[in-house]
């Protein structure tokens, strides 16, 4: 089967632990607490380390920060800023990337793009895809747990240990189920890959940190990727904080790029 995923991966951080009955309280109903955050204006950020464990490039390979914004029925806007810790496809993507993201539409700066923009102009405007736009977003999280139906699932399929859910969900499950996973524009490849997660709560039950893993196969014209593990970091912090998502000012934005 094709499916349109994001290859990335993460440098492993520690969370301190938390005291056992902390941690049974966190873990009783992480789906309700985060629909609870489900609130127009509210939301919350995130950041990713990202490696190829093989060492394919210096580790960590990327890293990300953003904030993501959400309504009553879930993700209504983000901004994400995505840079390369070392240079990849011929060193054109070590420069910092952004993407920002309200509703259908979305706005792109820096990385490979600014290359292309028209004299003036430091935005490109196109259509939005929750996790897209830029070569650093090929690397961000593929799985969402801000999506109640992903968090769900992965509730459902982890063995709960305190704070934490370990299990695994193949990425047809994950295609099936999660609009972010579907709307992220990555490397095009047939693969039956499984993912293993972990997946910790907070106190109140909310995401604080999701790391994934699985092994990279049928990529195609990337034989250097081929059989490498990848790992997945992210980190959720700043939960219903006020957030506000605007446009770049239209006198720097196009619609049209340059060859």
């Amino acid at each position: 089967m094709k499916l349109v995923i994001t290859l990335v991966a993460g440098a492993g951080l520690l969370l301190a632990p938390l005291p056992a009955q902390a941690a049974e309280n966190a873990a009783k109903n992480p789906v309700s607490a985060l629909k609870a955050q489900l609130k127009a204006g509210k939301g919350v950020r995130f950041t990713d380390a990202s490696a190829f464990v093989g060492s394919i490039n210096n580790d960590p390979l990327v890293r990300r920060t953003g904030v993501v914004k959400f309504g009553k029925k879930g993700i209504v806007a983000s901004d994400i800023r995505g840079a390369f810790a070392s240079p990849l496809f011929d060193g054109h993507t070590t420069k910092p990337e952004r993407t920002i993201i309200i509703g259908k539409d979305a706005w792109r700066s820096g990385g490979v793009l600014a290359e292309s923009l028209p004299k003036g102009k430091t935005w490109y405007k196109t259509t939005s895809l929750f996790n897209t736009g830029t070569v650093s977003s090929w690397f961000g999280q593929l799985v969402s747990p801000l999506e109640p139906v992903t968090l769900a699932e992965l509730v459902k399929r982890g063995k709960r240990s305190g704070s934490t859910y370990q299990g695994t969900i193949a990425l047809e499950r994950v295609y099936k189920i999660s609009p972010w996973f579907r709307q992220t524009l990555g490397l095009i490849r047939a693969t039956d890959a499984t993912i293993t997660y972990t997946l910790t709560v907070d106190r109140r039950g909310l995401p604080s940190k999701l790391k994934t893993t699985w092994l990279a196969k049928n990529l195609g014209n990337l034989p250097s990727w081929e059989e490498k593990t990848i790992v997945t970091e992210t980190r959720y912090t700043g939960w219903g904080t006020q957030v506000s998502i605007k446009p770049p000012p239209r006198s720097q934005v196009t619609g049209k790029l340059q060859d």
